[in-house]
């Protein structure tokens, strides 16, 4: 049995070389797909988060800044700076003419196709609307002596003219619904920009809204939408869930918090806050479902995922955990964190001196990229371009944008330490040497599961793992079958210039056939069993590529077969390889004439009628004669002998 385990590997280190000679003629490594080379990618030098300084001196003091749609808003004492990204040469500088001397912008809110600007002043608690074509902020009266904290936009809106619905929230736990429209195209009597504002509910002084977020939900209803709303407070995170009937008057989020007039709404309290918090959702595509969220809180990160799909679920949050800040070892801890962005694998941590991520499927500390605040001043804030997911952090006087490189580069290896094979396979699907790692995993612990046909199945995809061993650990095992199926499932992986490893592998398979029908012949207990094993292995050596190899080596295959006395399967591959004559002289040793004339019948080389006709006409004539006749065959040997 060694020696063939030392032929296979030979044989397959030479194709192995071949495979890696062959590539150096026309390209290079880095792009060869082979399992058996290097594919590291030129990204992995490259870190996966890298700060960019941009080229730009704001001409104040920046208090506030967003970035929605290549959009960039800059808020600056009494002043706004606005600039569109892709034509950065026409920035607008905007004044905003507050009642209140000393007044000061308190907050801003950009919708994520950058179209709609809200302004929130500290002093005078005036709301001011602008719209992307304007230049002119308008005043909200509606919202008048109002400190906005927080708002939901709609993200189903695609106007340029309409918010549509959004959810307004105040310092004072007020969330209110209102439209807001701009003044082209409001009707002419109408006195003010917003359409209405309507209060939903009142969480009490004492909850400051920090944040909101609601999404539609996919419904099967041709009547309703459904939505979920997150809302948080310092130290709070409240989910309601309910419908909106498709042809409501506004305000329309009243019906999804009437629901809760009598019913407490779903929350999650996490003691310890500092008086602020954000939320964040991650999209992997824009106006798609959301599939995570981040909660900044004062112990840590409250993190999840959001399932939307489960009818008549009130939760939406699911597979949460508090993730510590990041830190590291032996430090003296930071002060409060001030802003948070969630991306597809990583929660940034905004601090007023350094940017720090972690991974949120380990929750390690990955990336800390520390600020000269002597040359920068502290870090103010951090946003992320909900459309072209960009991140943009700054100072007083700085602005920087972070690039994000192959965020998805290490996510295969934990996906793998954490036994999801499937997820790990799914991210190094294109790296092969990474992908035979997970394979190797995978098939070890199906193995040590006991679930050795699946096990079986995997090692068999595997390219860098020793033949020899992995056959070892199937031999030791009771279980024969599996094997056999993995010799099965190598055999059809390999190439078809792999003659040798082919030939060894259909050799033992042909072996293991044998003993297996020749222990139950002599068991004698379930001629089902048998049968059914004769048949899969009849229709093993059927298969074309099988066929071919044994054609190429039937003289090895007959000795086998002859070696383990299996008469049955001998005559059948001898028929299978068009050894008639094989066929008819085991007939006729065995006195069966009737047989012999039959395979003679059936084969079309008239030598074997000429050779044999003779015994059969002496043994039964009649037969014989009444088969030439109707065959013409008599007419045929008067033919071959002239």
């Amino acid at each position: 049995m060694s020696n063939l385990f030392e032929q296979y590997e030979r044989a397959s280190s030479r194709s192995m070389s071949r495979v890696r000679e062959a590539p150096r003629l026309d390209r290079p490594l880095t792009h060869v797909s082979s399992g058996f080379l290097s594919t590291k990618l030129q990204d992995d030098e490259v870190p996966i988060f890298s700060r960019q300084r941009i080229n730009f001196r704001p001409p104040e003091t920046v208090t506030h800044l967003l970035v929605c749609n290549n959009f960039l808003v800059m808020a600056m004492a009494q002043k706004l700076f606005r600039l569109d990204l892709e034509r950065p040469d026409s920035p607008d500088e905007l004044s905003l003419a507050s009642p209140a001397a000393g007044d000061k912008v308190y907050r801003i809110f950009l919708d994520p196709t950058g179209r709609h600007l809200i302004i929130n002043m500290a002093k005078s608690q005036e709301t001011y609307y602008l719209s992307r074509s304007s230049k002119k902020p308008k005043n909200l009266v509606k919202l008048r002596g109002m400190a906005i904290s927080a708002i939901g936009w709609n993200k189903q809106n695609a106007s340029e003219n309409s918010t549509a619905a959004i959810i307004v929230g105040t310092i004072k736990g007020i969330l209110l619904e209102v439209e807001i429209q701009s003044g082209d195209s409001s009707s002419f009597f109408q006195q003010n920009l917003e359409q209405y504002s309507k209060q939903l509910i009142s969480l009490g002084e004492d909850q400051p809204i920090t944040a909101i977020e609601f999404e539609r939900m996919p419904s099967s209803s041709k009547t309703e939408y459904k939505y979920f709303i997150l809302v948080t407070t310092p130290g709070r995170l409240y989910q309601y869930v309910g419908t909106v009937p498709m042809t409501t008057e506004p305000p329309m989020f009243q019906h999804v918090f009437q629901n809760y007039e009598n019913l407490q709404a779903r929350f999650q309290e996490i003691p310890g806050d500092f008086g602020t918090s954000e939320l964040k959702l991650y999209y992997s595509k824009y106006r798609g479902q959301p599939t995570s969220f981040a909660w900044m809180t004062g112990p840590g990160i409250y993190y999840g995922k959001i399932n939307t799909s489960v009818a008549g679920n009130d939760n939406v949050t699911m597979e949460t955990r508090l993730m510590q800040y990041p830190e590291s070892e032996g430090e003296v801890r930071l002060k409060h964190p001030l802003s948070i962005i969630l991306t597809e694998f990583h929660v940034l941590v905004l601090y007023a001196d350094r940017m720090r991520a972690m991974c949120v499927l380990n929750e390690q500390f990955v990336f800390d990229d520390f600020y000269d605040t002597n040359k920068y001043g502290k870090l103010l804030g951090l946003c992320q371009d909900p459309l072209r997911a960009t991140i943009w952090a700054y100072t007083e006087t700085v602005v920087f944008k972070y690039k994000i490189t192959h965020e998805a580069r290490d996510v295969w290896q934990m996906y793998l330490d954490k036994g999801e094979f499937d997820l790990a396979k799914e991210y190094c699907k294109d790296n092969p040497v990474n992908l035979d790692k997970v394979l190797t995993k995978q098939a070890e612990q199906l193995f040590l599961d006991k679930k050795y046909h699946k096990s079986a199945t995997i090692y068999a995809m595997t390219q860098q793992n020793s033949f020899e061993e992995i056959v070892l650990r199937f031999i030791q095992i009771e279980d024969k079958e599996a094997l056999k199926h993995f010799l099965h499932k190598k055999l059809f992986a390999l190439q078809p210039n792999e003659l040798t490893q082919q030939t060894m592998l259909v050799t033992w398979l042909v072996e293991i056939y044998l003993n297996c029908l020749g222990e139950l012949r002599e068991s004698s207990k379930d001629s089902a069993q048998y049968d059914a094993v004769q048949d899969e292995f009849r229709k093993f050596l059927a298969q074309t590529k099988i066929k071919k190899c044994v054609q190429d080596n039937r003289d090895t295959i007959y000795q086998l077969v002859k070696s383990h006395g299996d008469v049955e399967d001998m005559i059948y591959f001898a028929v299978l390889m068009h050894d008639f004559e094989v066929v008819i002289d085991h007939h006729l040793q065995q006195e069966d004439y009737q047989k012999a004339l039959e395979m003679i019948k059936k084969q079309p080389d008239i030598d074997w009628v000429y050779k044999f006709s003779p015994i059969l006409m002496q043994n039964i004539p009649k037969q014989t004669v009444r088969c030439h006749s109707t065959t013409n065959i008599v007419f045929l040997l008067i033919v071959h002998r002239r």
